[in-house]
């Protein structure tokens, strides 16, 4: 059973399941449940991405918990993280999305402009 707690999630097929893209609901639980607690951080990279294309951090923050899950990611190679794909809307018009993957606690590891 997967657990129901961020806090208790300890490797990367306990934060997501690795055998399919769909998002399951128990995945989703757990990361805005670790964005509810402020367990889930900004990387240096996203802090980066977000700031290069005009995305304030609490825009990102809330595609995460209010935006639409898209896609999940599941192949590990240099250039993809792990992680769910979340979209919302930017401010002033377009959209955007931010990644969120596992390592060591639930990390937003990129945000993009789409």
């Amino acid at each position: 059973m997967p657990c129901t707690d961020p806090r208790d999630v300890t490797s990367l097929d306990q934060a997501f399941d690795l055998t399919s893209l769909t998002i399951q609901s128990w995945e989703l639980m757990l990361i805005w449940k670790a964005e509810e607690l402020g367990l889930l951080e900004l990387s240096h990279h996203a802090h980066r991405a977000a700031r290069d294309d005009s995305i304030p951090t609490v825009a990102v923050y809330r595609v995460v918990r209010d935006g639409i899950p898209r896609s999940k990611d599941i192949t590990m190679t240099r250039a993809r993280h792990v992680g769910i794909n979340f979209e919302g809307k930017r401010r002033g018009g377009g959209r955007f999305r931010a990644k969120v993957s596992w390592a060591s606690r639930y990390v937003i590891a990129t945000v993009h402009a789409i």
